[in-house]
Formats: C-alpha cells, structure tokens, sequence
C-alpha cells in the first residue's frame, strides 16, 4: 500500500490523479489477491476471463507500486487511504480551493459507502486503464464500469456488512438515482418488488454528474424547455413594492424557507423571488410547471432531477412557476400541488411556488407554506414604471401618463412588454413615438374571453360624425372627463375615501331606433382608445334558474380583465318596469336584474346601456346611473346636416339638395345612411356620380322597408327623375 499523504492539493486535477492512483491500487490489490493462477501464468477467475498479470498490470499502471498484490487484500487500509484523499480535498476548500466532488459528497450527504461507489466510478471514467480490470472483477468482458456487487466486496470482505450495505443502498436508492445512469429506472422502493439481478447493476455515473465534476458547464439535458437558471435581470431589486421584498426578507430572517406568492400574470412574481435570492446571496432556478409530466414516476423522477440540479448549481433556490388553478374553486388545483410537493418533500433548501390562484388549504404539505399576495399596482407605481421603461426617447409628444396608467393597470411584466412591442412597432413603421401604437399594445396584453358573450364592435366614429343636440354632446364629454379625470378625483383629491363603490362611468342612452345611441358609445370608445363590446340582453337571460347571474358574472368579470367598454343593447329586457311576479319566470328576471345593479355599481369601468323607452325604466333604477342621455329623433337642421355629412369626401356626386331631403323624408340618422349607400351602388354601377335620382332612388326603396310606396308625384319638382324608376 502507497504512503498516505497530507497537505492540501494545489488543484482538481491533482485532486482527480489520487483518487485515480488509488483506484488502480485498490483494484490491483484486490484482483491479484483473489485470483487463481494457471500453470501457463494466466490469472483465472473462477473459471471465467483469463489474463496475465503482465496484462494487468501494464492496465492498471507502471506507476503501481511493486508490493501491489503481494500481500492479502486489505479493505480497511485502502478505505482509509481513499478517506485521506478526501480530507485533503476537504482542507483545500477549507482553504478556498475548489473539489467540486468533495462539494457533491456534502451536498447529497452521501454516506461512506455511497462516496466510495462514486469515487470508484468517476475513476473509471477519468482513466480508462482501469477498464479491463473493471472488465475482469465483473466478469463481463466490454463491462468496463464496477457493479453494485463488485463494489460491495471491494469496500468489505465481511458478508454481513455486504448485507447491510445493500439494504441500505435500497433504502437510498432514489439518492443513487440521482447518481448512477438508469437506477431510476429500475423502480426500486415504494414497496415495489426488488428486480432480480439488482446487485449487478452497473454503476455508470450519469451523464450530467459527470460534466459536472469534469467542470463542463452544462445542464441537464433531459430539463431542457422545464428549468431555467435565474440571471441577473431576474434577480434585480424591484423598481416598485420594495416594501413587499422586505417582508418576504422578515419572513426568511424568521425561518421561513416555503413560500407561495399569489398574483396576476406579470405582477412579478418571479421577480420578488429573485430579488430576495439575491439578498440572500442565493441563486434560483425556475421551474415551468406547465411543462412537467401529469403525474406518476414520470412526474417524481424530473422532480428528483430538478433537486440535483438546484443543488449542482451552489444550492440553489427552486420556484416552482404558475401552478395550476381549478376553474371551478378558484383556487390552486389541489391534486396537482400535491404531487408537486410529494416529489419534492426531500427538498431541505428554500422553495416558492407561485399561481396566480387562492391557496387551497385543503392541500397537504409536511412543510410549513408562508402565503404571500402580490398586491395590484398603484397608478402611482405604474406611472413609475412607464416613466422607466418608456425612457426620454419613446415617450409620445402630449402622452397623458396619469391617464394611460389608470386606464390600462397593467402588472410590471406587461407593461415592460408592451413598451418592447411598442418599441418593435415603431421600427417596422419606421415612425417616430406615437401614441396610437403605444395604445396598441397596451391593449394587446390583455388576456380575456369577453368574445365569448359579447360582441366586438370596431371604432370608426369620431365627434364629428356625431350629429346630436350641443346639451347632448356636452354630456357625452363630461363623461369622458369622468374617465379620463378618474385618478386626480378619487385619489388625489381623496374622494375614494368617501364612495365605497360607484366609482365607474355608467350611461343611458335612450331613443328612438336609429338616433345614434350605437354611434354614441364608438364616439366615447374612439375618443377614450378603448375597446367596446355591445352584450345582447336577450341573449343573456334564461329561464334557468341562476343562469343569468352566471352569464352576467363572467361578462363583468372579463369586462374588467379587458378593461372595455360595456354596451348592453336592448336592456328593456332587464330594466322594465319591475313584474308583478306572476310566475316563477318574474321572479328570477328581477333577481337578474337586481344582480345586474349590484355589479353596475361594483365596476369601475364605463358601463352604458341602451333603450327605446325610457319610461319603462323603474325610477329607482334610474337613480343608479351617473348619465342619461337623450338621442332624439332627427328635426330638419339635424337631417340636413347629417345629409350633407353622409357620403365621403372621395364619392363623386353632383350637386344635391340636402334642404328638400332633410324636408320631405323624416329619416333616422341610420335610414339616411342606408340611402346614402344604396344610392352610390346605383351610381358606381352606372359609371356616373351619385346624382339627385339615385338618392331617390335610395329613399324609396328605404320607405318600401316600411310598407310605405312611393309614386313619381311624392317627389314634387324632382317627379320627372323617378318616372322610369
């Protein structure tokens, strides 16, 4: 047996060529004390390979020394020599050097024996010399990695402590799983049955153990798309909540080392991990839950593998991303959480999970779980943000900032990413800041199913379209200002101290069909850059019980998500005259009706509704809306000045006599549009420009819609047009 040394190595490399030179003694040491030999020379073993000792010993080394295999096999002195090699490791990190594999050993808290399976393994790898020893002792030519059983009778020729090593390796073998290539899937534990042949399984380090501790910086290939080492942008000191990252900081002073962060998509979430990480001086990986296996084996074994990885990468924090909710409690699904934490119930270093769902407390975890909400972010914060992330450069001459981040309340993570989109949109246009475009993307980070249960209606109208009485108007942009003017009133002036709910914009429009109450709403959504989504009351109630609420909930719900507006058409359906409840059917349309109130009030967007009757309205309705607004039926200065509005400045026309049009026909702002198409098809057909005939031409199939014929004599002076018509 060689000299055990002392003092520290000057580097791994020195490190790796002991643990070799005492690989190859312990195998020569071994093979040449428990080996037959032939009368030729030849080593046998029991009966199997043979090999000369020349053979041997040129494999296994010139630098052996010459006593290898003079003396009986000693397990005791060559463990001691192997345990010498790892206090000198030990001391050189002591020292601040590096042995990344004495850093494995700790880490894992692999036992004696489980260190010795490693060491023998890796050495076989570092030198292939070995390998026809290896080959030999396992009687397996081309196997040039030890067996379990191989090892057992290396480390101690005691058959008892063989015995005793093996139950325990069983006992760890979801440990040696995260070692050995394979012995994961050999389903050991759990009661499952041990396979046969388990003890000559061969002990190849896996793929990823060995990269490490030959010091290639590379990951585990089988996590790839699932984990993701946390850089520096993750770990940064967040620009907003900093109150919130010293809580969490509190929390981890006290003990805490579980944590579930509750919030929306891009409230920063991962973020406030990170940044505690960093504080802690901790690096983090992240984990998309989405991507894990559903459940089973399957799920546990990358889970297993995820833990390694954390701890190869310094003992890393692990966050578990986006957990499932369940649609139906509102809270995160329960069973999947579980299998999550099952998987990781050996997990002794710091851990988040994030969701954007409630906890639920009916989830079993042996680990105490500190609960954490990401609180929604001020319009202050936001304006901060914006500020931030739009910088001197992209900001949009005349940009209401307070306006913009009360509107759109985006999280930190979607407003960093619709300035990247506004930034991108800017370069494909080849355009200056534009708010428009910024618009856009603000609304493109909104996530919502309003499609679902209402009906987009595209913007084109602007004020200028809008032909009704000035009062009218002036109402229109009062509540505009409402919206616009929200953060300055309700925060800064202190009003939302004072209303504990009512703080959204809700209108009436009432008239006749056809006055523009549809164009109203598009005015406001254009002037305001908001989406509008008009909601079918018919469509809405049902005869079910509960239904109703339901449909209403989920628009009110997703209305909020979308930040629209709300236009409900045709609400005579809900806001009538309250019924004398004859049947059960009343009943349950004044409970939708009162839900509906209840949520009008609760919503903090714009809200508008449109009826023919007001005065079907119940007054105490009424009283709940901040604007009701009258569309009346067109009069003579109204229809001409729709008139002379209706066709586009590129239609070629002759000269029309808006005043007879506005005088004769008692048209609707919409009727007058009908004529205005009808009567340019008439004239792109017949190659001309749109002409006093095929305006009348228009108007009389318009009054045919209702039943009324017009004869050439209803034209007066302009008969001799509509003779051959």
């Amino acid at each position: 047996m060689s000299r055990i040394r002392t003092g520290i190595f000057q580097n791994e490399q020195e490190y790796y060529q002991a643990l070799t030179g005492w690989a190859r003694e312990l195998l020569a040491s071994y093979a040449l004390t428990h080996v037959k030999t032939s009368d030729g020379g030849l080593l046998r073993k029991n009966g199997g390979i043979l090999i000369t000792r020349e053979e041997l010993l040129a494999e296994l080394g010139p630098e052996l020394p010459a006593s290898a295999g003079e003396k009986n096999y000693d397990p005791e002195l060559l463990r001691a020599a192997l345990a010498d090699i790892r206090e000198r490791g030990r001391e050189t990190m002591r020292s601040g050097g590096m042995i990344v594999m004495e850093y494995l050993f700790h880490a894992l808290k692999l036992t004696e024996f489980e260190g010795f399976l490693t060491a023998l393994s890796l050495a076989c790898e570092l030198d292939h010399g070995l390998g026809l020893a290896i080959g030999y002792l396992n009687e397996q030519n081309g196997v040039r990695v030890p067996s379990l059983s191989l090892c057992l009778r290396l480390y101690t020729e005691k058959e008892e402590e063989q015995r005793f090593l093996y139950q325990e390796c069983l006992r760890d073998w979801e440990k040696l799983g995260l070692l050995f290539e394979g012995m994961e899937d050999t389903s050991l534990g759990g009661g499952i049955p041990v396979p046969e042949g388990f003890q000559e399984f061969r002990l190849k380090l896996d793929f990823r153990i060995l990269s490490y501790l030959q010091n290639f910086e590379q990951e585990d290939p089988a996590l790839g798309g699932i984990v993701r080492t946390g850089g520096e942008e993750d770990m940064r000191e967040p620009l907003i909540q900093k109150k919130l990252t010293d809580g969490l900081e509190a929390l981890y002073d006290s003990g805490a080392r579980s944590f579930y962060l509750e919030g929306e998509n891009g409230s920063g979430k991962k973020l406030q991990a990170g940044a505690l990480c960093r504080r802690k001086g901790l690096p983090i990986l992240y984990v998309d839950s989405g991507k894990l296996p559903e459940e089973g084996e399957s799920l546990q074994k990358m889970l297993r593998r995820i833990m390694r990885e954390a701890i190869l990468q310094g003992g890393s924090a692990l966050c578990v991303c986006d957990l499932e909710g369940d649609p139906e409690t509102g809270r995160v699904s329960w069973e999947r959480a579980e299998q999550i934490l099952w998987g990781l119930r050996t997990w002794q270093g710091v851990l988040f999970l994030t969701g954007g769902s409630e906890w639920d407390r009916k989830i079993r975890c042996e680990r105490l779980i500190r609960k954490v909400r990401i609180p929604e972010n001020t319009t202050e914060e936001r304006i901060l943000l914006w500020k931030r992330f739009l910088g001197e450069e992209l900001f949009p001459e005349g940009l209401n900032l307070e306006y913009l981040a009360d509107k759109y309340r985006l999280p930190a993570g979607h407003i960093r990413q619709s300035v990247q989109e506004y930034e991108d949109r800017l370069l494909l246009e080849q355009s200056g800041p534009d708010e428009r475009y910024l618009l856009e993307a603000c609304r493109a980070q909104l996530e919502h199913k309003l499609g679902k249960d209402a009906v987009r209606i595209p913007v084109h109208y602007r004020w200028e379209d809008l032909v009704l009485p000035d009062p009218q108007k002036k109402l229109l942009r009062d509540a505009c200002d409402q919206v616009r003017l929200h953060h300055q009133v309700y925060h800064r002036w202190g009003f939302e101290q004072k209303l504990a709910y009512g703080r959204g914009v809700s209108m009436i429009f009432y008239g006749p069909p056809g006055t523009g109450k549809t164009m109203g709403a598009q005015v406001i959504a254009g002037e305001l850059a908001m989406e509008l989504y008009k909601v079918d009351m018919a469509g809405v109630m049902s005869k079910y019980v509960g239904e109703s609420e339901k449909k209403l909930g989920n628009i009110f719900e997703q209305a909020k998500k979308s930040q629209s507006i709300l236009f409900f058409d045709e609400a005579d359906v809900l806001f009538g005259k309250r019924t004398d409840q004859k049947d059960s059917n009343d009943k349950y349309a004044n409970a939708g009706t009162a839900y509906l109130l209840q949520k009008i009030e609760e919503y903090e967007g714009i809200i508008i509704l449109a009826t023919n009757f007001l005065q079907n309205f119940d007054n105490a309705f009424l009283r709940r809306f901040k604007f009701i607004i009258e569309f009346p039926f067109t009069d003579v200065p109204r229809r001409r000045e729709i008139w002379e509005r209706v066709f586009p400045a590129d239609t070629p026309r002759e000269d029309l006599d808006y005043g007879y049009l506005a005088e004769e026909f008692k048209f609707s702002g919409s009727q007058i549009k009908n004529v205005a198409v009808a009567a340019a098809f008439l004239a792109a057909g017949e190659g001309v420009p749109v002409g006093m005939r095929h305006v009348l031409t228009g108007v009389k199939r318009e009054m045919a819609k209702t039943g009324k014929t017009l004869l050439a004599s209803d034209f007066g002076g302009y008969y001799y047009l509509m003779e051959e018509v």
